[in-house]
């Protein structure tokens, strides 16, 4: 997801244009040039009210630009609400709109974490693997735990590696054991086996 910022007008001594009313721009957020529905969705920013309508364009928006605006302006109201009604795109057939919502809840610190642990155990292995995307980025004292717990514990070999470059970044020597359990066993993932390989030397460095 792109961080969307508002331009500053260049000549403040002109009066500024009538600002639409909260329902004109929710009803812009329908409007078929994507830059009115693109600055619809930005100038929706601080309206708790547009909330659902914001939800409801997430899904059928094939704008990436209009699609990121809807996200920033979401995304700034941190709710475990608006966190509930992006999670469910994780599962969404469309790579970009996976991606652009995994972007948007990692900076989401104060509603994202409630929804990890649901998100730890669903069914599809693909949501497991955008998890870790989430966690990647969340700024959240647990997000280590959580990716440590997907390596331990996690069946699926995807989503074992996904977690593995996640936690890679920040990885130290502690997490060398979970690392070399999880290499035990996937045995035959060439990917997982190159990965840990390639990272078991630089942690054995920082302890």
């Amino acid at each position: 997801m792109g961080l969307v910022r508002k331009q500053i007008p260049q000549s403040p001594e002109e009066p500024a244009p009538p600002s639409a009313t909260p329902d004109e721009l929710i009803r812009r957020l329908d409007d078929p040039d994507p830059e009115r529905r693109r600055e619809a969705a930005l100038d929706l920013d601080g309206m708790p009210e547009a909330v659902p309508e914001l939800l409801a364009r997430l899904g059928p928006e094939q704008e990436p630009r209009v699609r990121d605006a809807v996200l920033t302006t979401l995304a700034a109201h941190d709710t475990e609400a608006v966190a509930a009604g992006l999670a469910v795109h994780l599962a969404s057939d469309e790579a970009g709109l996976r991606t652009a919502v995994a972007e948007a809840l990692a900076t989401m610190p104060r509603s994202t974490p409630a929804l990890i642990p649901d998100l730890l155990a669903a069914p599809d292995h693909d949501v497991r693997v955008m998890t870790a995307m989430v966690l990647a980025d969340l700024p959240h004292p647990d997000a280590q735990s959580w990716l440590a717990r997907m390596i331990d514990e996690d069946p699926h070999a995807n989503v074992v590696t996904a977690a593995i470059d996640a936690l890679l970044p920040a990885a130290t020597a502690e997490h060398v054991p979970v690392l070399q359990a999880a290499a035990r066993r996937f045995p035959d993932d060439p990917f997982l086996q190159f990965t840990v390989r390639s990272a078991l030397p630089r942690l054995a460095g920082t302890a």
